[in-house]
């Protein structure tokens, strides 16, 4: 458009804002095609990109998202994912824009603000270089003045360092990782061979040029991952080995530990045993997440249990292994608490308990809950003795304060009476938590027949 004259332009301007989307995008289409034939058609295609870009707003506050995009899949709050999924917080990256836009790249972040480029046009992979060159430059500065140091740990944290390096790869290679990432699905729920084969020969054409850019790659492939271990499966076609000897020392072993760092995530998180049905389902949930990581890494690679690898994970093993246990040897508290059980004097009578608290009973309804559920990876997580052991126990105990709460319904009147069926629902409801039905609807029936 600079060929045309201000009053021109504004001429065209109105007319091109006159006419249908379709319509645009029809003409614009046909002049892009023939801007590689003859120098004119180029400079009508280049008119009208400008009068297309004309009807779009400034960038203004979104060139930050725009600029900083690459860094999105790796942006979380803190402790929310899993470390594959997880490198900058929010306020990362809101202090890192700040700081370009004040310090370190100030035309650049104007530039971007002002923009009417749309975001897949290739100048915000410009304003991205620039950003990361202009933060690695800082940042290679503060390494040779203790002071700027101290302050960029000030405000970026005593980690700060590494994390901008991190952002400034991801920055400076946005363009070839889009290019390298683009047949890949936004979310793979089944990260099958064609995929993999994909993935690999992606990181090879990627590699060639941008070697550093690789893992890079692969952990991005990781975030669109339901299941991130299988991206083992391409380390072993990259290392061209099936085992961790070798590749666990190479730069692959960043992909590698993001996998056992995830295991470590969701291992550390089996602690705090469940107050409430929610919580057991949640608690369980991240259970399930550990065993799939721990059985998914040495189903898709040769892990040596003697290797690096090896070590850290027979080491998270034994750590989650060892925290569900604690867990589960905390049920019998929780039934102490929340099962309502009677119990014979010594002249026979039965003598009723106090009905548990409702909070009392969502806990031994939760531990149960989760007790039941981790009955399916008990031999996978080694935990299977510990929960068959507990299970049994905790279902004599009910049976038995069932039993006596039976006869004590058909044996009282009045409000002894009431209270002992409300005591034999709840033993009935913790019945069902622990996976049998069955006996909580014989108790429950003749519970009613011993009311009658």
């Amino acid at each position: 458009m600079s060929k045309l004259s201000p009053s021109q332009r504004a001429k065209l301007q109105t007319l091109w804002r006159s006419m249908t989307v379709t319509m645009r995008q029809t003409l614009l289409a046909a002049a892009r095609a023939g801007a590689k034939q003859d120098e004119a058609s180029a400079d009508l295609a280049g008119i009208l990109q400008g009068l297309e870009e004309g009807l779009l707003p400034e960038a203004g506050d979104q060139a930050k998202g725009l600029v900083l995009s690459p860094l999105q899949p790796f942006t979380a709050p803190k402790d929310e994912q899993p470390p594959s999924r997880f490198r900058f917080t929010p306020d990362d990256l809101s202090k890192m824009w700040g700081w370009l836009g004040q310090k370190l790249a100030k035309d650049t972040v104007e530039q971007a603000r002002k923009s009417r480029k749309p975001k897949d046009d290739p100048s915000w992979h410009v304003h991205r270089r620039e950003c990361a060159d202009a933060l690695e430059a800082w940042v290679q500065s503060a390494e040779r003045v203790p002071k700027d140091m101290t302050t960029l740990m000030k405000r970026f944290g005593k980690n700060g360092r590494d994390m901008l390096y991190d952002a400034i790869s991801l920055l400076r290679y946005s363009e070839p990782l889009e290019v390298g990432i683009s047949g890949m699905p936004e979310r793979i729920y089944e990260f099958d061979d064609g995929l993999a084969i994909r993935l690999n020969k992606a990181y090879e054409v990627l590699t060639e040029e941008h070697p550093s850019a690789g893992v890079w790659l692969l952990l991005i492939a990781m975030s669109r991952m339901d299941a991130p271990w299988e991206v083992f499966r391409v380390i072993e076609k990259i290392g061209r080995r099936g085992d961790d000897l070798v590749v666990s020392k190479t730069e692959l072993a960043a992909v590698g530990d993001k996998v056992l760092e995830d295991c470590g995530f969701y291992a550390a998180r089996l602690h705090m045993p469940p107050s409430t049905p929610d919580e057991a389902q949640a608690l369980f949930a991240t259970f399930d997440r550990f065993v799939n990581y721990s059985v998914g890494m040495t189903k898709c690679f040769g892990i040596r249990k003697d290797g690096r690898w090896g070590r850290h994970l027979f080491s998270l093993r034994a750590e989650a292994s060892t925290n569900v246990e604690k867990i589960i040897d905390k049920v019998s508290l929780s039934l102490d608490a929340g099962l309502p059980e009677p119990r014979r004097g010594r002249t026979g009578r039965i003598i009723p308990a106090q009905l548990p608290s409702a909070a009392a009973v969502d806990k031994a309804e939760a531990m149960l809950i989760f007790l039941e559920r981790t009955r399916e990876h008990a031999d996978a997580a080694a935990i299977a003795s510990a929960q068959k052991r507990t299970a049994e126990a905790a279902l004599t105990r009910m049976s038995e304060a069932g039993e006596l709460l039976v006869d004590l319904i058909a044996d009282s009147e009045g409000q002894n009476k009431t209270v002992a069926q409300e005591g034999l629902e709840i033993t009935a409801r913790l019945m069902r938590a622990l996976g049998d039905d069955e006996a909580a609807g014989v108790l429950s029936r003749r519970g009613s027949a011993a009311a009658a």
